[in-house]
């Protein structure tokens, strides 16, 4: 039992009280402070219920009303995570960041969890916003959902992706039949996003890929992956009857040789002795410094106030 488990029922408690009590002298109503100083403290937040698929909106709206109470409406980057069960997600975001994402074998995050991280002051001006909010999610095509998963993660990630300034699309190894289902899951949801005048950003990370130094074979890989995504692209705008999309590039910014990342393996041999591979530490430090330059890019335009990305989550 976590203390995720505890804040979902508080959370449950919440909604179905506001219901029934609409006045406002009620002590429930400061169950969204106590939860809006474990964001602000840096615990993890539940965004949506994965085992229900649900996301609990008046919640997380008080929730992130009585942030933005305790902060003022800061401005605040998304950055969004997705990718096929066990790929290393939460491991990624723990590096990056310093993180304390639960990492387990098999399916341990479910539904997707939000945690508030402080932009440091001296940056804030350079950088053009105050928090960075970070979205880790649960695998995608999970085996535990055989069947049922394709709609639900569809779900999920037009509801991450569309959350995001910046959404990390992390795909283990190279191998483009294990991309495909995650690629198609991820340009339609981008498909739907241009719909609605939302314009996200993505970079494709490849964990685990062995011997980095083959430039030539991974320029062989991004041009596969750009093939990929083109044709993927075209199937989907069909499908959803957009006539003037024929390349990726056509649905968001892209570009092949900078928003391709490849990292070692984490473990260079097998635990318990093994040490963590340096390589690992530095493609993090690379993959850190690339989102950070987009971030700066991005947010002259689109970065977004607390009480924005309130809304942005209702509309979702």
């Amino acid at each position: 039992l976590g203390i995720e488990q505890l804040l979902r029922e508080i959370g449950q408690i919440y909604e179905v009280l506001e219901e029934t009590f609409p006045t406002k002298d009620h002590l429930f109503l400061s169950l969204p402070q106590i939860a809006a100083e474990l964001m602000i403290s840096g615990l993890p937040i539940e965004l949506m219920d994965g085992d229900a698929s649900y996301v609990p909106l008046k919640w997380v709206a008080a929730v992130f009303d009585k942030v933005s109470e305790n902060l003022g409406d800061k401005r605040l980057f998304v950055l969004s995570i997705l990718g096929l069960q066990s790929s290393g997600k939460s491991t990624l975001l723990n590096a990056l960041f310093g993180l304390q994402f639960t990492v387990s074998a098999g399916r341990c995050t479910r539904g997707a969890y939000m945690q508030l991280l402080k932009v440091e002051e001296t940056f804030t001006q350079e950088l053009g916003f105050d928090f960075v909010l970070v979205v880790d999610t649960e695998g995608l095509r999970a085996p535990e959902l055989s069947g049922k998963s394709q709609n639900r993660d569809n779900e999920l990630a037009t509801f991450v992706i569309g959350l995001g300034n910046l959404t990390l699309i992390n795909i283990f190894g190279e191998n483009p039949s294990e991309m495909q289902d995650i690629l198609q899951i991820v340009v339609q949801a981008f498909l739907r996003m241009k719909q609605v005048k939302i314009s996200p950003s993505c970079l494709f990370v490849h964990q685990n890929v062995g011997e980095v130094t083959a430039k030539d074979q991974t320029m062989e890989g991004r041009r596969r992956l750009e093939q990929r995504l083109d044709e993927m692209a075209a199937t989907a705008a069909e499908q959803e009857q957009y006539s003037d999309v024929t390349r990726f590039s056509d649905v968001i910014k892209f570009d092949v040789n900078t928003h391709v990342y490849y990292f070692a393996h984490l473990w260079d041999g097998n635990p318990p002795m093994a040490p963590p591979n340096p390589r690992y530490s530095h493609n993090v430090q690379e993959l850190k410094s690339g989102i950070l330059l987009t971030a700066k890019q991005e947010c002259r335009g689109s970065v977004m106030k607390i009480s924005d990305v309130k809304l942005r989550v209702q509309d979702l």
